[in-house]
Parts: C-alpha cells; sequence; structure tokens
C-alpha cells in the first residue's frame, strides 16, 4: 500500500516561518515523507539554491522523514544541471511540473491546441532523458483548467499524457480532476499504472470558483471513496495537500492522516 505523505505548501506558512518545527510536527501527525515545492527557482543563484536546498534536506532528515517527490521549476534541457544538482542534495528521485509555466517557454494555454500539447509533450521527453541521465523521473501535476476541449473532441490533458513516454509519472490531484468535472475513478483506471503519486485533498468543487475554501478530506463533494477504489496496485505515495483554507492547516492534514489510515494507507 502506498506510503502516506504530505505535500509541503499546505503548511507553506508554517514552514517558512520554522521549517525545523513545521517538519517536525509532520512527523509527529504521522506522515513519512514530504513533498517539498519551489525548487528550480531561477531567479536565485547556484550559491543560494544549493544553501536552500541543504537546509531543507537538514530539516527533512533531522525530522525522520523522506522526500517523496519535489514540485520544481525546469529550465532548458542543456541547462538541467544546476536543477539536478539540487535535486540530489534533497534526495527528491521525482521531479514534478505543477503548472505548465513551471517548464521553461511554455504558458497556461498550451493544452489548448493539439499542437501546443505535442510541443510540450515533446518538452517532457527531452526533460525526461536529460534527467534519467542522473537516475532522475518527471512527472506532470494536473489542476482544473487541464482539460480543455481540442477541437477533435478530446481533452488537451488526456491527449498530453497520452503523447508522454510511460516513463513519465502522472500526479494525479483528485480534487482538482473533480473540480474540472472528470470521472475520476475512470481517469484514474485509464492511467493505470503510469499514477505513482495521488493528492488528496476535498472542497466544494466549485469550477465557477475552484479555489474556494477546502475542507477535511470526506467533508467536500470529492468522490475519494471511488478514487481509492480505482488507484493502481502500484501507487507509491498518497500525498495530502490543501491549497486554501478557512481552518487551521494543521488540523486539516491532521484529518487528512486520519482518513487515509482509515481507508487502508
Amino acid at each position: 500500500m502506498a506510503v502516506k505523505g504530505l505535500a509541503l505548501y499546505a503548511i507553506r506558512d508554517a514552514l517558512a516561518h520554522d521549517p525545523d518545527r513545521a517538519l517536525a510536527r509532520v512527523a509527529e501527525i504521522g506522515f513519512e515523507g514530504v513533498e517539498p515545492f519551489g525548487l528550480g527557482n531561477p531567479s536565485l543563484t547556484r550559491g543560494e539554491r544549493l544553501t536552500q536546498a541543504k537546509m531543507l534536506r537538514r530539516s527533512i532528515d533531522l525530522a525522520g522523514l523522506t522526500a517523496s517527490s519535489a514540485h520544481t521549476r525546469f529550465p532548458a534541457p542543456s541547462e538541467m544541471d544546476w536543477l539536478l544538482e539540487e535535486l540530489a542534495i534533497v534526495g527528491v528521485p521525482v521531479a514534478i511540473a505543477s503548472i505548465p509555466e513551471h517548464v521553461l517557454g511554455f504558458g497556461r494555454d498550451v493544452l489548448t491546441t493539439p499542437g501546443g500539447v505535442q510541443r510540450f509533450a515533446d518538452a517532457f521527453g527531452l526533460l525526461a532523458d536529460r534527467a534519467a541521465e542522473h537516475e532522475v523521473r518527471i512527472g506532470y501535476h494536473n489542476h482544473w483548467w487541464d482539460w480543455p476541449e481540442l477541437p477533435d473532441g478530446t481533452r488537451g490533458y488526456d491527449r498530453f499524457l497520452q503523447a508522454l513516454d510511460p516513463s513519465i509519472v502522472a500526479e494525479v490531484d483528485l480534487y482538482w480532476a473533480h473540480t474540472a468535472g472528470r470521472d475520476v475513478p475512470a481517469l484514474l483506471r485509464g492511467l493505470g499504472d503510469r499514477v505513482e503519486l495521488v493528492h488528496f485533498k476535498d472542497g466544494p468543487g466549485r469550477a465557477d470558483d475552484p479555489l474556494a475554501d477546502q475542507v477535511p478530506l470526506g467533508y467536500g463533494s470529492a468522490d475519494l471513496d471511488g478514487a481509492v477504489a480505482a488507484l493502481p496496485a502500484g501507487l507509491e505515495w498518497a500525498l495530502v495537500e490543501l491549497d486554501r483554507t478557512a481552518l487551521d492547516p494543521f488540523d486539516v492534514v491532521t484529518a487528512g492522516y486520519r482518513w487515509l489510515t482509515a481507508h487502508g494507507f
């Protein structure tokens, strides 16, 4: 069964204030791993990036946790060395692009045309080849905007995943897929074993207000029970995540940990 982890974006304010204490609290809840975010920041110097990576690794190790993956920005394939160095310090096995803009040269509208879909898939392939030289894999994390309808009636995200090499990981955000109006269990069954990481969160799932406050798992509109039943046997990480809430984020993620435990994770 998949390991329970926390996407650190959920507690970003506490992490910025006192990373050692924040990660200690994550471990106290019972999570075994974390997914950092913000790696590969091109606005920082190499020295600043490496310093931040070493500090993050120290805090993760001090809490007795491990890195499941990380959300990162990607440079051109020819300039991957500085990112791969950072990932190696933190101990990240899978680097995830969480939005199209985090791949150099692409924007939010990339999945709205067949040509854009193919260019994006080709870019991922080049990045994956470069990362594989250092035993790092890459993947993509969906949001609600990733399923625009294409002229032939197919959807951008679906065409994109079909165009990718199977070695590229699908990190499925169950809540954002639900907010996009997708049949989440069917999506998971279609993707099969390439789904190695899943983001669990819950909320109203309103397409007209996708960033409406989120709630503890099981208290929103997402069919999380159906999603769990459709997850592949090889799922590696079940990650609790949170974008915004009116509640204490630690209360929400603690409830998420308990929900996952109650559902066999």
